[in-house]
């Protein structure tokens, strides 16, 4: 038998190992958001004395802290066997569950609907498609996504203060980003066997060096058609009130018990550091 475990299970952690780190306090976790005054003309005359415009209160965000628990369970029986790919099938585990624990927090991140939770009920927090209440386009109606919608996305993020800097697409949507032409024409030597058909960074007025992502979670199976997030990655931030960590249970049986367990949360700066929008069509 060949020593050698294949797994084409896909992994997905852009969210969780590319936005900053904060750390929670509690399972209820606020931050405050201000603003400044809208600029205007300002001139005064010499001499005279100030005068106090009325200030505005920041402005209380929340979120709270979900767990999250993958376990695992090997008998002894299968400790004390050889096997084949791995010396030690309880650590295997520990190291697939691991993985498991990262998908499952990446798609809290990017889709969960918050939940504060009871004794009965777990908390869940808030992802970043629930978060998108300004610049949110809820309804394409399956248009197809085109260029121009794409910059004019860009543009109200612009308009609000930020750039943003990253794109987050299931695939069928990033194929079609890719043959956006951005006004340019591509060339290819005739000599070199490649054809390049994919863009990773996008630049338009509005928002300059964009990272494309293909992602596996802005769409899954049963959404209608496909939705496009895009962020200010600065402003969006995983806070953790425990870090993600291993921990052998209780012995019950012959076998070893384990799980991974951690809590968090999103954290978002402010709302309109991004947009949604919902429901494009296929390619």
């Amino acid at each position: 038998m060949l020593d050698l475990i294949t797994n084409l299970s896909p992994r997905e952690t852009q969210l969780l190992s590319g936005l900053g780190n904060s750390t929670a306090k509690d399972i209820y976790h606020q931050w405050l958001v201000d603003t400044l005054k809208s600029a205007e003309a300002n001139a005064y005359v010499e001499g005279v004395d100030a005068t106090y415009p009325d200030r505005t209160d920041p402005t209380r965000y929340s979120n709270v802290c979900q767990i999250l628990r993958v376990g695992y369970e090997v008998t002894d029986t299968e400790r004390a066997v050889t096997n084949a790919g791995f010396n030690d099938r309880y650590a295997y585990e520990a190291q697939k569950a691991l993985k498991e624990w990262s998908n499952d927090a990446e798609y809290a991140l990017m889709r969960a609907s918050m939940s504060c939770g009871s004794g009965s009920a777990a908390r869940q927090m808030k992802g970043v498609k629930n978060f998108m209440t300004s610049n949110n386009y809820t309804d394409a109606s399956g248009a197809s996504l085109s260029e121009a919608m794409l910059n004019n996305y860009f543009q109200d993020v612009w308009d609000d203060g930020t750039e943003v800097n990253a794109v987050f697409v299931p695939m069928k949507l990033k194929k079609k980003i890719s043959s956006f032409t951005a006004g340019a024409t591509k060339n290819v030597d005739l000599a070199d066997k490649r054809l390049v058909n994919a863009v990773d960074v996008y630049e338009s007025d509005a928002a300059s060096m964009v990272k494309l992502f293909a992602h596996r979670y802005v769409t899954v199976s049963g959404d209608t058609n496909n939705d496009i997030v895009g962020l200010d990655e600065s402003k969006w931030r995983v806070a953790y009130l425990r870090k993600p960590f291993t921990r052998e249970l209780s012995k019950t049986g012959d076998s070893t018990k384990g799980e991974v367990i951690g809590e968090l949360t999103l954290e978002c700066l402010h709302k309109d550091a991004g947009f949604y929008g919902a429901n494009h069509g296929d390619i």
